[in-house]
């Protein structure tokens, strides 16, 4: 039990309310999109329609390269950019740096290698820009961006999902303080009143994920602030902005050699890398190739049991192992491990498919507590017009977010033929919220809206399957014979969440003894 007087009491309910009023919505809307992301690279390898091998960087590439080379301007032959895609093909990005009004940025000719050295694609373009128009991946992006900075521009939207996560901490924390039978309520869920259900299954919720809320909200604030806020200051002012600079500096490796030098056999390095790492690589990213000065940093999957992992950087020259080094320092130490446990643990992906599976479900608690409180803060306001209003959009937000996504994964499988998802993708999902906007605002009662759209949801997610398939998608067999499990996988889900969704709306819409609350009984309700 915890004894708080009453004014400090009534301080915390202020800080509680205002600070779910005041963002929730968009919390909400961070929750629901990082719930989906935490199987980004799942959801990638599922809806791309392309399948390679279950590691792509363990095949031979010296002389795929080697031919790619031949192919590329010798302008864009001096750095090499390898990266393993979620389908398991190679993307690989033979670039040079440009600086264009002091931004320096990365331009080349970037190929999607399958097996046996077959080239699936290529382009010509910015680093950024090339990432940004891949068909293929333009579903799992789409959800990526949303979650990270809500498609507001750089660094803006990094900037207020960091403000967001400040928000949940300070409701979070605030949220336990003030309830003063913490550790009794948990378990209690009393009688059928509407309004005392809803606080209670908020208070249950919000108490059983508080844990996950802190590290959500810590390691979400801390990865969006240090991207937008903290590296580009480090570079601007001990680096001159210069990023490329920067990186050399930490990884140890300040010595310039400009004399012509071999090229080391890439395969051998990468073989070498897989053998200390215990584990598949994920990206290399080879500097100066054809100079004495020349580095390959190979980035290694965590081992089995281990949350991070080493470092290599090998010389591009010689081909021998210059060192090993965790994320941060020249040697292994209590910060560098902190700080290689934030990306993990924020997304999930620390034990494979089981922790995706707890994450993606105490995502949902959360979004729940998120909205359920927002309802709470709304209806005890609803006799003023304006809480009103923001009770309908609060439905709409609430049932047409997941619906607009779901819609949105609808258009990129229908025009994945025509590769056109990057355009239809977000057209999709822009269509879909405006159109959950009507009933929000013309059904007489709000209850009804959000299961209303939730049945919409299901609807879409078991169609999605579907889509995929007709799409060209690859069957089971074939996915699974290359170590693909992801499709199967994220089939069966998709389609289990479908069959949630219209199941809770069915048990939502049906008749209750009850009257249901529309915009005129919040006022009696709320009493």
């Amino acid at each position: 039990m915890i004894n708080l007087k009453a004014r400090e009491t009534r301080t915390l309910v202020a800080v509680h309310g205002w600070a779910g009023a005041v963002l929730g919505l968009l919390l909400y809307a961070v929750i629901v999109t990082g719930t989906a992301a935490v199987f980004a690279n799942e959801i990638k390898a599922w809806s791309g329609g392309l399948i390679g091998m279950n590691e792509p960087l363990s095949q031979p590439l010296n002389a795929v390269l080697a031919r790619l080379e031949a192919e590329t301007p010798e302008q864009f032959r001096g750095d090499l950019a390898l990266r393993a895609t979620p389908a398991g093909n190679v993307l690989a990005f033979f670039h040079t740096d440009e600086t264009i009004n002091g931004v320096r940025r990365e331009r080349g000719i970037l190929y999607t290698i399958g097996p046996d050295g077959r080239v699936i694609s290529r382009a010509e373009g910015y680093g950024n820009e090339l990432a940004a128009n891949d068909p293929y991946t333009a579903l799992g992006r789409f959800y990526v961006d949303l979650h990270v900075r809500l498609h507001v521009p750089n660094p803006w939207g990094l900037i207020l999902t960091g403000i967001l996560g400040l928000a949940m901490l300070v409701a979070a924390v605030s949220g336990i303080l003030m309830h003063r039978h913490l550790f009794r309520d948990i378990f209690i869920l009393r009688g059928r009143d509407r309004l005392v259900g809803l606080r209670d299954l908020h208070s249950v919720a919000g108490t059983w994920t508080l844990p996950h809320a802190f590290v959500l909200a810590f390691t979400g604030a801390y990865l969006s602030f240090t991207i937008a806020v903290a590296l580009p200051m480090l570079a601007k002012i001990a680096f001159k902005g210069d990023v490329r600079e920067m990186v050399t500096t930490l990884n140890g490796l300040r010595a310039v050699d400009a004399r012509p030098a071999a090229i080391a056999d890439l395969d051998d390095m990468l073989s070498d890398a897989r053998k200390r790492a215990g584990a598949p690589l994920l990206i290399a990213g080879w500097e100066n190739r054809g100079r004495a000065d020349s580095r390959i940093t190979i980035f290694p999957a965590p081992r089995s049991g281990d949350l991070t992992a080493m470092r290599l950087i090998y010389n591009g020259a010689t081909g021998e192992l210059i060192r090993e080094r965790p994320i941060i320092g020249m040697k292994p130490s209590l910060g560098a491990s902190l700080l290689g446990l934030i990306s993990p643990v924020h997304f999930g992906n620390f034990a494979g498919w089981w922790s995706r599976a707890v994450w993606f479900a105490l995502g949902a608690a959360s979004a729940y507590v998120a909205w359920s409180g927002l309802n709470l803060w709304v209806r005890r306001r609803a006799d003023q017009r304006g809480w009103r209003a923001l009770g309908r959009v609060t439905a709409w937000v609430g049932g047409g977010l997941p619906f607009a996504m779901a819609a949105a994964a609808a258009a990129y499988f229908v025009s994945l033929p025509s590769l056109a998802t990057v355009f239809w993708t977000p057209a999709a999902f822009l269509a879909a919220a405006a159109l959950a906007l009507v009933p929000a605002l013309r059904m007489r009662s709000i209850e009804r809206v959000p299961p209303l759209l939730f049945g919409a949801t299901g609807v879409l997610l078991m169609a999605l399957p579907l889509l995929r398939a007709a799409a060209g998608g690859p069957t089971w067999r074939a996915a699974l014979a290359t170590g693909q499990g992801a499709v199967p996988i994220m089939d069966f889900l998709v389609a289990l969440g479908g069959i949630a969704c219209v199941v809770s709306a069915a048990m939502a819409l049906r008749p209750r003894e009850q009257a249901t609350f529309n915009a005129g009984s919040y006022v009696q309700s709320a009493e």
